[in-house]
C-alpha cells in the first residue's frame, strides 16, 4: 500500500475515533447532569401545584410568581428561587409522586413532567389524556429544563397528523424511565446511520398506530420501542435532530393520506 495512503487511513481513524470519544463524553455529560436538571424543574412545578393556583387558561408566570410570593421569595432569578425551594419542598421519589397524583394533567403535560418522571424514577398519574396544544405552547414547553411561560394553548392549534404530536406525546406523555448511558452507546455502536434511521421510521410507524392507545394498554414490546424512539429524539433534537423533524413529516404526511 503506498506510504501517503496509509498515512491518510490512519490519519482518517485517529480522527473517527477522537470524534466518537467526544461524542460518548459529550452524551455521558448530558446523561449525568439531566437528573439534576429534572430535579430543579420537578421542584419548581411542584411550588407551583402546591401554592400557584395554576390555570390552563393563564400565564404559567402568573401561576409561578404567585408560588414565590406565597413562600416568601423575592428574587427574579429563577435558579436562585429553585435553589431555596429545595429545602422547603423535600423532593424525592415518594414526595414528588405525593405531590403529582392529583396535579391537573395539562400542567404535567406542559411542564414536562414525564420527562422528570423518567428521569427520577418517580410515578405521575395517567398524562396520556389528547388535550389541544397550540403552536406557541409547543415551543414554550420545548424550553424544558426552564418553566413554560405562556399557556400550553397558546398559537395555532396543531393538527393531529404533525410531527410535533410525536415531540408532545413522547416527551410529555410517556413516563417509561429511559435506559442508561452503556445501554444508549452500546446499541448506538451496533447500528449504521442507515440501520437508525430506519429502526427510527419503523418506531415512528409504530407510535402512529399507537396513538390511540393509552400507554397503560401498551405490551412490554411496544413501550421499549417507543422508550427508544423517545431516547433518540432526546440524543438528536439539535441539528441531527432538525434533519430526522423531515424524515418524520414525511412519514406523518404519507400516514395521514387516505387509502
Amino acid at each position: 500500500m503506498d506510504r501517503r495512503l496509509r498515512h491518510r487511513i490512519g490519519k482518517s481513524e485517529k480522527l473517527l475515533s477522537a470524534s466518537l470519544k467526544e461524542r460518548d463524553s459529550r452524551l455521558k455529560r448530558s446523561l449525568e447532569i439531566w437528573p439534576i436538571l429534572a430535579r430543579q424543574h420537578a421542584t419548581a412545578v411542584a411550588a407551583i401545584v402546591l401554592s400557584g393556583q395554576p390555570s390552563i387558561d393563564e400565564s404559567l408566570s402568573q401561576a409561578w410568581a404567585r408560588a414565590l410570593q406565597h413562600y416568601g421569595l423575592n428574587v427574579n432569578d429563577d435558579e436562585s428561587a429553585v435553589a431555596q425551594l429545595f429545602p422547603i419542598i423535600k423532593g424525592n421519589t415518594a414526595r414528588f409522586t405525593e405531590i403529582f397524583r392529583t396535579a391537573p394533567v395539562w400542567l404535567l403535560q406542559f411542564t414536562g413532567m414525564a420527562m422528570d418522571a423518567r428521569l427520577l424514577k418517580f410515578n405521575l398519574p395517567d398524562v396520556s389524556k389528547k388535550l389541544r396544544w397550540g403552536s406557541a405552547g409547543y415551543e414554550d414547553a420545548r424550553r424544558w429544563p426552564l418553566l413554560p411561560v405562556g399557556t400550553m394553548k397558546a398559537g395555532a392549534p396543531i393538527p393531529d397528523f404533525d410531527p410535533r404530536q410525536l415531540w408532545i406525546i413522547l416527551f410529555c406523555m410517556m413516563t417509561e424511565p429511559i435506559l442508561d448511558f452503556a445501554d444508549i452507546l452500546s446499541r448506538e455502536d451496533e447500528e449504521t446511520p442507515e440501520d437508525r434511521d430506519e429502526r427510527v421510521i419503523e418506531d415512528i410507524l409504530l407510535f402512529a398506530d399507537l396513538d390511540k392507545k393509552p400507554e397503560k394498554e401498551w405490551s412490554r414490546y411496544e413501550k421499549r420501542r417507543m422508550r427508544k424512539l423517545a431516547e433518540w429524539i432526546l440524543a438528536y433534537k439539535d441539528d441531527e435532530f432538525l434533519a430526522s423533524d423531515r424524515a418524520i413529516s414525511k412519514v406523518v404526511s404519507r400516514r395521514s393520506q387516505p387509502i
